[in-house]
């Protein structure tokens, strides 16, 4: 069949075989759609001599006999020949190729062709979901939990160096004989044994109350104890790690909320394309479903094109699952047991725009606070080794008692107030500090060995992160071409198919590689952007 009689039967929905193609269509709009195209202009063969009639069927019948009657035909097949002859010479003398009109697609319908719905929450802004994350983000309220934590074992360590003031107050009662008793105990800190007071008093001695009261008042000075002073340092150095650490998390929260951005923003545009391929397979199956019932297709070609159909539905529903997972991504990642998406019209481009303001690019890689972390870190095993080294040294103490009494004649007396030194002399303990000094000896070795190791992939992450960039940039520019062709040939086959020449063969293949080259821009695309964040924040110190 003619391949422009086939395209023009296509274009009207209402035709059907063995109706004449004057009456099936105005000829005045066949003309101007097929002129809008670029198609070569088809004139009738007329009988020498004889006037051009005005009728529609004289303008766009086909050839016909001479003598031959002015009504068309009711199956009018014209040699292609003769209708592809001005075409081909065209072509080799212009070196351009002239495409048949394109008929006007068929209205597909489909539920799988719905949008996905929104997410319940909806994130408008970088600093609105980096508010999430500080109000909700269990990460972060670990890391503070944690430097409060070496804040206090930083006071306890403290301690140790100031002094130590205790009281006691007590009462006896002698069960035996109540009216002589006598307050039998000692003081804390320096102690004293022996009782204070006896049954009657003297003219001198002050009588105890019955039953007595009285007051103990310790206090202890260290002046000098090597042990509590390296606990000290250790611990104000733990107390940096942890700081360190809380930097640490706010720069992966941040980078953890960019990646899930990007992965939502992703995967509503793959949602979105997978449903622009779906409309297409459809279309197609409807061309070909066209084709079978004009006699122009095959059934074999109506079931390829329903295998690309199911395949293109395959694609939605993954697709779709894929997305809902992106945004219970990015709910987790803001603290919401729930869906978070982005609002409509959020550019991921601009979110990640905003976060540079909260992050701070590093002059030097030193600085980065994973490293300055590992670091601390082994600084504090090291002070724990000079910690254990320390227990044996002797240590000094400055101590005071003070004991008060009630009585009889007066409200309290104070019969003692003592004060003294000691000195504490560690000789043998059983071997609990040398197993205590291997112990800390080997963290010590293990904390360096983490440096090391953290160091070399730092170098090789940021050269990697550098590098990705580029790598991302030239995939991205790559897939566009590979799209831009794929488009293409996809145009080109469909036009083919349409008028007879292509089979369906073709065209699932190059629809097949078309839906590959557009879900792969899209990924190449997202992947761009998110190189360009990690390797903005493989160099970054996060201060929010």
């Amino acid at each position: 069949m003619n391949a422009l009689l086939l395209a023009l039967l296509l274009s009207h929905p209402g035709s059907e075989p063995g109706v004449p193609l004057a009456q099936a269509r105005p000829p005045t709009a066949v003309r101007q759609r097929t002129q809008g195209h670029g198609a070569p202009k088809v004139l009738p063969i007329q009988n020498p001599g004889a006037p051009r009639p005005p009728s529609a069927q004289g303008q766009d019948t086909p050839a016909k006999n001479p003598g031959a009657p002015s009504r068309a035909p009711s199956t009018p097949r014209p040699s292609a020949q003769g209708q592809d002859a001005p075409v081909q010479e065209a072509d080799e003398a212009t070196g351009t190729s002239e495409e048949p009109p394109s008929p006007p697609q068929p209205e597909v319908s489909d539920p799988l062709l719905t949008p996905m719905p929104p997410a319940p929450i909806q994130v408008k802004s970088w600093d609105e979901a980096l508010n999430l994350v500080r109000q909700r983000s269990t990460d972060l309220r670990q890391a503070l939990a944690q430097v409060e934590s070496a804040a206090g074992q930083a006071r306890i360590a403290l301690a140790g160096l100031l002094p130590v003031i205790s009281g006691t107050v007590g009462v006896q009662y002698n069960v035996l004989d109540p009216d002589s008793t006598t307050f039998i105990g000692g003081g804390a800190g320096g102690g004293i044994g022996g009782g204070i007071g006896g049954g009657a008093g003297t003219d001198s001695t002050p009588t105890p109350t019955q039953p007595p009261v009285a007051g103990i008042l310790s206090a202890s000075v260290p002046l000098f104890d090597l042990q509590a002073i390296d606990a000290r340092r250790t611990a104000r150095e733990a107390q940096r790690a942890a700081g360190w650490s809380l930097a640490e998390t706010r720069r992966q929260l941040s980078a953890t909320l960019a990646r899930a951005l990007v992965q939502v923003a992703a995967q509503e545009r793959l949602a979105e394309v997978n449903r622009v391929n779906l409309r297409t397979a459809l279309e197609r199956l409807a061309l070909a479903q066209r084709r079978l019932d004009l006699g122009a297709g095959t059934k074999l070609d109506v079931v390829r094109v329903k295998q690309d159909a199911e395949s293109a539905r395959a694609l939605v529903v993954t697709g779709d699952e894929d997305l809902r997972q992106a945004r219970e991504a990015l709910g987790l990642a803001l603290g919401l047991p729930q869906a978070v998406g982005l609002a409509k019209g959020v550019r991921v481009d601009e979110l990640l725009q905003s976060a540079r303001k909260d992050c701070r690019q590093l002059q030097e890689l030193e600085g980065r606070s994973d490293l300055a972390a590992a670091r601390s870190r082994f600084k504090v095993a090291q002070r724990q080794v000079s910690s254990v080294k320390a227990q044996y040294a002797p240590s000094i103490s400055l101590t005071s008692t003070t004991i008060a009494l009630t009585v009889e004649d007066d409200v309290v007396n104070v019969p003692i107030w003592n004060i003294g030194a000691s000195l504490l002399l560690p000789f043998w303990d059983g071997g609990a500090r040398e197993g205590l000094l291997r112990q800390s000896r080997a963290e010590a070795e293990i904390a360096r060995q983490q440096v090391v190791e953290l160091e070399r992939s730092v170098t090789v992450e940021v050269a990697q992160a550098r590098r990705g960039v580029a790598v991302s940039q030239a995939s991205r520019d790559i897939s566009s071409q590979e799209r831009v062709l794929a488009e293409e040939n996809d145009r080109l086959t469909r036009r083919s198919f349409e008028v007879g020449t292509g089979t369906s063969l073709e065209l699932i293949q190059t629809a097949a590689q078309l839906r590959q080259a557009e879900l792969a821009l899209v990924v190449r695309e997202f992947q761009l952007e998110q190189a360009r964040v990690e390797a903005f924040l493989a160099e970054a110190a996060c201060d929010w």
